[in-house]
């Protein structure tokens, strides 16, 4: 927890997860990519309470609502030179997209570098409210997709299997 005299804009922690039985992204095909959405979306769908939201398909994306997500620090963009060198920008941007909840505090990427970058945020400093809205939200994700497809995320023992392979904390 930050202490409260110290300036702290905004505090983002991010995880990525990988759902069995599709391809990491290297590798993924055009197809799972699309079954990989196809499956947030219902999966979304179950989320209640304070990580109830909207999932926005980067496919067919008003460009409105694009351009508010980016410049909000919401929505991940093409160009990045080392995705496309790994071959994870392939099909831009088919099977793709972004859930926020409703106090845009919880978000999803869908299928950007990992099948799943799971993030919480939130302004100020209060990285233990950011890291418990993290864990619920990641548990509630792992649970809906059980739910809807009988899939768990990607595990090794107790290794999460995934391109970004450690949590991420950033503190503005």
């Amino acid at each position: 927890v930050v202490a409260s005299d110290v300036p702290v804009h905004s505090c983002r922690i991010r995880v990525g997860r990988s759902i069995d039985g599709f391809g990491l992204s290297p590798g993924i095909t055009k197809e799972q990519r699309k079954g990989v959405e196809a499956l947030m979306k219902k999966a979304f769908a179950n989320l209640k309470g304070d990580l109830q939201g909207t999932y926005y398909p980067l496919t067919g994306m008003d460009e409105k609502v694009r351009q508010k997500l980016v410049d909000d620090h919401f929505l991940f963009v093409s160009g990045d030179r080392n995705l496309q060198v790994a071959g994870m920008e392939r099909d831009w941007p088919e099977g793709r997209g972004i859930y926020h909840n409703n106090a845009k505090t919880f978000l999803t990427w869908v299928n950007e570098e990992d099948q799943l970058r799971i993030i919480s945020m939130q302004q100020g400093g209060d990285v233990k409210a950011v890291f418990e809205r993290l864990a619920k939200g990641i548990k509630a994700v792992q649970e809906s997709v059980k739910k809807e497809s009988g899939k768990d995320f990607c595990l090794d023992k107790s290794t999460v299997i995934s391109t970004l392979a450690q949590p991420i904390l950033v503190l503005v």
